[in-house]
């Protein structure tokens, strides 16, 4: 059995962007937006908040105002079937992405490149680990069509030494789109 077993599950995920592009989207008259930022902390491709779509409004509310868009925000909802998931939330998965690190490390330091390093929220290396990750299944026979992690902001715990994180939630990224099976506007909360 391949080591990325397809998952045969369907998850609903939430995508935050500015109105035009979200009709767009919905129209067909474009694809989801793929991330290929040097710091996409699963990698390159679409990013989702699963079953969170509170999170895909604020974040959509807080880009707006940080990039200074001039038009209202909308959120997606996408059918996305998980296929052959990188799932993090795997116990082995996790084993296999700390191996992983270790030889994108050595391959780095053997062409005489210092490896990335993440500087608080730019995730460099987490990105060119996934990326050397992805890279690696693929040559295997076992490319990725979703990754799927859990993030908690370290800084913003409910109260001293939590192990509950606010704003912690579960994220997909999506690197084969044709997991995305239908995606819908969201009505405003």
């Amino acid at each position: 059995m391949p080591r990325f077993a397809d998952y045969h599950r369907t998850v609903v995920g939430y995508h935050g962007v500015r109105r035009s592009v979200a009709l767009e989207i919905v129209q067909g008259a474009q694809d989801s937006n793929r991330s290929e930022n040097p710091d996409d902390w699963l990698g390159h491709g679409v990013y989702f908040w699963e079953y969170a779509p509170k999170q895909a409004w604020a974040w959509a509310d807080q880009r707006r105002l940080s990039h200074g868009w001039d038009e209202e925000v909308a959120v997606l909802a996408s059918m996305i079937r998980l296929a052959n998931c990188f799932d993090l939330l795997d116990p082995d998965h996790l084993r296999e992405l700390s191996a992983i690190r270790q030889q994108y490390e050595r391959t780095e330091n053997a062409m005489g490149r210092a490896p990335k390093q993440n500087y608080n929220k730019s995730k460099h290396l987490d990105c060119a680990v996934f990326q050397f990750a992805y890279a690696v299944f693929e040559a295997e026979g076992s490319p990725i069509d979703t990754c799927r992690a859990v993030f908690g902001p370290s800084h913003e715990r409910m109260w001293n030494r939590s192990g509950v994180y606010k704003n912690a939630h579960i994220q997909l990224c999506v690197r084969n789109p044709a997991c995305i099976l239908g995606t819908w506007l969201v009505r405003p909360q």
